[in-house]
């Protein structure tokens, strides 16, 4: 039933220059700050949005920041980039284009949320790079964001599912024969993205051991139920087992390991919010 929906989507949207390319510096050893200067300069809208929210009370410079390369001196590279990725992301897809504006915008604070989770998730296992883990969580829900735009008719019918029957989001698709990990998959290869990504996107809720990407995958499962238990992005679950074992053990992670994950998360989490809305215009934040 999947290639049903798969067959309705029109105009399937194609992934941006400028982010494919910021993507791009992900995976190549001899990319520079030179380079993803560069990249941004040449997207005048994404310089000027990178400049305001470098410029936001998020970040509290004394000094007003007025360039690019200021930016990365001041922030950092790696967190320019990953800034960079998120804006192209939501100017790709703004919440005001969907037809259930709200819902677009929880998706959105989630992926943040989850790519934060992601690095702390990363960082405490030493098993995966933290800024692809950033990324991987960054773009981890795309598959729902895609269903949000061309099937809003059907997620309403899904979400009532789940709010109703006490639906599992996995039990819910399942019903109406979509599912968000394939839908990721394919657009993610559709991008062209690594593929390390793709299967992210294609995997996340269901870690299994002796995969390439086990790993990776392992841990943004983690860090996208982390995310959920902050109270932002959904408060349902994806299915019964919550986090599943064989990602803890995969990773050889404890429940205290993954408690001090959320701890960490927790501390950061109104200064992700307070990132999103500085990214956001003001009169396009939600209320």
């Amino acid at each position: 039933m999947f290639k049903k929906y798969l067959r309705r989507i029109r105009n399937l949207p194609t992934l941006p220059t400028i982010l494919a390319l910021i993507i791009a510096t992900l995976d190549d050893p001899k990319s520079s700050v030179g380079n993803l200067e560069k990249i941004i300069r040449h997207d005048q809208a994404l310089t000027a949005k990178l400049l305001a929210v470098a410029n936001s009370p998020y970040y509290g410079f004394r000094h007003e920041i007025t360039s690019v390369s200021r930016a990365v001196v001041a922030i950092g590279y790696n967190e320019v980039r990953n800034l960079c990725m998120g804006l192209s992301l939501m100017n790709y897809m703004h919440p005001e284009t969907f037809k259930d504006r709200r819902e677009a915008e929880i998706m959105w604070l989630h992926s943040l949320l989850a790519s934060e989770a992601s690095r702390i998730v990363a960082e405490k296992t030493g098993k995966v790079d933290a800024e692809m883990a950033f990324t991987a969580g960054l773009l981890h829900d795309v598959g729902k964001v895609i269903l949000a735009a061309f099937f809003p008719d059907e997620m309403l019918v899904l979400k009532r599912l789940i709010k109703e029957r006490s639906y599992f989001l996995l039990e819910a698709e399942e019903v109406l024969g979509m599912s968000h990990q394939e839908v990721g998959q394919h657009i993610s290869q559709e991008w062209k993205l690594p593929e390390m990504f793709a299967e992210v996107l294609g995997r996340h809720h269901k870690p299994r051991p002796y995969h390439p990407f086990f790993n990776m995958i392992a841990v943004v499962h983690i860090a996208d139920n982390l995310a959920r238990m902050t109270g932002l992005g959904g408060t349902y679950r994806p299915d019964a087992m919550g986090i599943h074992t064989q990602a803890l053990d995969g990773l050889r992670l404890t429940m205290a390991d993954v408690d001090e994950c959320y701890d960490s998360l927790m501390e950061r989490k109104q200064a992700v919010i307070s990132l999103w809305e500085s990214m956001v215009e003001p009169q396009n934040r939600p209320v």
